[in-house]
């Protein structure tokens, strides 16, 4: 027998695909305070750290640079130091605020790729067994907690980004 599998996008992301995108590029109004639905964990001078307002996983966030850059070229070496040092911040946090089993750490550059933004930006997506790659991407959605109730949580930890 065969069948076809479809994905799942996360709850509201539908929203983004079909509604009126902003116009420019969203994590620039995003860093001026342009963007009302921001869940900016930490800013520094170069990178932010976000929560991913339409997780494939709760505690779902992303690493941006602040500049406009679309591809991973056009990082400077301090830009690209920064971004890798607070992905491994991102995973740090993660751990002690929601304990994931696993992460998925990536980054889609172009539309074909899946990327949606045209603004560089690493996803790190905590991993749980009630909630994996497979389930996320083949045909389930598990969101235990809103994500209003996720960002509080890894806000109690933000402080970790700034270590």
């Amino acid at each position: 027998m065969s069948y076809k599998r479809y994905m799942v996008a996360p709850p509201g992301r539908m929203k983004w695909i079909k509604g009126q995108k902003p116009e420019g590029c969203i994590f620039c109004q995003m860093f001026k305070g342009e963007y009302k639905d921001a869940k900016i964990l930490h800013k520094s001078s170069d990178v932010a750290v976000i929560m991913n307002i339409y997780p494939y996983s709760v505690g779902h966030l992303q690493v941006i640079p602040i500049r406009h850059v679309t591809v991973i070229e056009g990082l400077t070496d301090k830009e690209g130091l920064e971004l890798l040092t607070f992905v491994k911040k991102s995973v740090r946090l993660l751990k002690a605020a929601i304990r994931p089993e696993g992460f998925n750490i990536g980054i889609n550059i172009g539309e074909v790729s899946g990327a949606s933004i045209e603004h560089l930006h690493v996803h790190v997506v905590p991993r749980f067994h009630d909630a994996g790659f497979i389930e996320t991407t083949a045909s389930t959605k598990v969101l235990p907690e809103s994500i209003d109730t996720t960002f509080k949580r890894l806000k109690k930890f933000a402080h970790m980004l700034a270590k």
